[in-house]
């Protein structure tokens, strides 16, 4: 059940970051992205029985994988890499001022971008693990 909820929740964060994303609210949508990517990566890990804990999307991706047998070359290693970016910068205008630019819509596409191949990938772990029905999965979403 924990898997699942996670999961749903981890879709509507997709929807909601198209959604700020045509509303021209590129930080926000950034930063639903790499909710989205959070999430869903806790849902594989609820699908196994781990109990994951924390925001650091490479770590719960490294988590994935070494529950999953997966090698870290056959996961999103980069897409996650770039998602974590967007956990502080978009809430607080003075995080990492010096190290990028504004939020424009290229970032927030490559963001939303990146944020369904996450969801890819974890769409097949749970797929693969035979834990949540495929009424969830992100082909379903924005």
């Amino acid at each position: 059940m924990d898997a699942y909820r996670w999961l749903k929740q981890a879709n509507d964060d997709v929807v909601t970051a198209a959604i700020l994303l045509e509303a021209e609210r590129y930080g926000p949508s950034a930063f639903f992205c790499q909710q989205a990517a959070e999430k869903g990566l806790k849902a594989v890990l609820y699908s196994v029985g781990e109990r994951p804990w924390g925001h650091s999307i490479p770590s719960l991706l490294d988590q994935a994988c070494a529950v999953l047998g997966i090698e870290v070359e056959d996961a999103p290693v980069n897409e996650v890499e770039a998602l974590d970016e967007h956990y502080m910068r978009p809430r607080y205008p003075d995080a990492q001022p010096e190290l990028m630019p504004e939020y424009d819509i290229q970032t927030a596409e490559l963001a939303l971008e990146q944020a369904r191949a996450v969801l890819a990938f974890v769409n097949r772990g749970i797929h693969d693990a035979g834990a949540v029905s495929g009424d969830t999965e992100v082909s379903d979403v924005g």
